[in-house]
């Protein structure tokens, strides 16, 4: 699988740690193992790990497929597995060698389900804990080298991003909502308008999924 380089947000966050390093120096693996602590438990159905072993597609557009079936519930949209096949390998394409699957197998489709269902579950949570309207696709302005880009959910002020992952957050992920952090600060500052007051971290597999 050939991982493709790009300058969106996304991509410069979690893969050149030097920009961040030099900006959040006390970033270590100490400080994210205790906001890894901080984790707060929410009322979803954990995913089974044989469930997902026995998976007929790759991890990670099992879980982009997931990912495309919850946002769409988000959204209030009943969406087909044939579109969410689509999103998915389109998604997966921008930075893999994706292949659309011919079919998806019943195992995949539980999972998917199971994992869009908690992903509603926390989006909503998150939306009542902010007080405010939700949605997907929240703007990260770019800046000058850096392409603009969107984050995954929102909640009011809130960014959310979602990692569907075995373990914890690791330092790459919270390089991320840092670097969109920065990017809408900066946007602030030129154009008047409100950064990101707040980023959360959820994880819809695990049953510690949420890091604010």
């Amino acid at each position: 699988m050939i991982t493709k380089a790009g300058r969106d947000p996304r991509t410069i966050a979690r893969n050149i740690p030097g920009i961040l390093n030099a900006i959040f120096p006390g970033l270590t693996p100490g400080i994210v193992s205790f906001y890894n602590k901080l984790a707060i438990d929410c009322a979803v159905i954990v995913v089974p790990a044989e469930a997902i072993q026995a998976s007929e597609l790759q991890k990670s557009l099992l879980f982009e497929l997931a990912f495309a079936v919850g946002e769409q519930l988000v959204l209030g949209n009943n969406p087909t597995w044939g579109e969410c096949v689509a999103t998915a390998t389109d998604r997966q394409s921008r930075f893999f060698d994706a292949i659309s699957p011919s079919e998806i197998s019943e195992n995949d489709q539980r999972i998917a389900l199971r994992v869009a269902d908690n992903l509603v579950t926390m989006v909503k949570q998150v939306a009542t804990d902010c007080n405010s309207a939700y949605g997907a696709a929240p703007v990260i302005p770019g800046f000058r080298w850096i392409a603009s880009g969107t984050g995954d959910f929102f909640a009011g002020s809130t960014l959310i991003e979602v990692k569907c992952i075995a373990g914890n957050f690791s330092a790459a992920d919270y390089r991320q909502v840092a670097m969109y952090w920065l990017l809408s600060y900066a946007a602030a500052v030129e154009t008047g308008n409100y950064e990101w007051r707040s980023c959360v971290l959820m994880n819809p597999r695990t049953e510690s999924p949420l890091v604010s």
